[in-house]
């Protein structure tokens, strides 16, 4: 399928997305690896022949603030500007969380909407996947005055 320089390729009934794109008159060609709304990798490929290849994961996590957890989790299920890692504070309800893909999680021992911790502590979620969201989130939990949580709400 194509729209407007962007050609995209998929398997059957696969879990993958392959996008490419032209940018400068075609002597920039970009491809992004996507699977289940997330963008795994970015590859750019230059008339000149340089090759770059950008990891998303290794971003710095960005840091959303929204009036309340209903709010916060409608913007992570449609807004462009909020990525995997990136840390949802919600101060009136005392919640401070992240998007784990496409799921807001609490840190905090509020939870509001999001979904809690899944059987492990914060540092250990995901296998330490999101530790720079996870500095963030104590950091500002700590200056709002909210508890983190330490036992888990709910397991996978």
């Amino acid at each position: 399928m194509s729209e407007q320089g962007v050609s995209t390729a998929s398997t059957e009934g696969g879990s993958w997305v392959l996008k490419l794109r032209h940018e400068n008159d075609d002597t920039k060609h970009i491809a992004e690896v996507w699977s289940f709304g997330v963008k795994l990798s970015v590859t750019t490929l230059t008339e000149e022949g340089v090759v770059t290849v950008e990891d998303p994961s290794r971003r710095k996590p960005a840091v959303h603030r929204f009036d309340d957890t209903r709010e916060a989790y409608d913007a992570s299920q449609c807004r462009d500007d909020i990525h995997d890692g990136d840390v949802l504070v919600v101060a009136s309800e005392g919640v401070v969380g992240l998007l784990d893909q496409a799921w807001p999680v609490a840190f905090t021992e509020a939870h509001g909407e999001f979904h809690g911790p899944l059987g492990v502590a914060p540092r250990e979620y995901k296998d330490g996947r999101y530790a720079a969201s996870i500095d963030l989130i104590e950091g500002i939990a700590a200056a709002f005055g909210f508890a983190m949580r330490t036992a888990p709400t709910h397991s996978a």
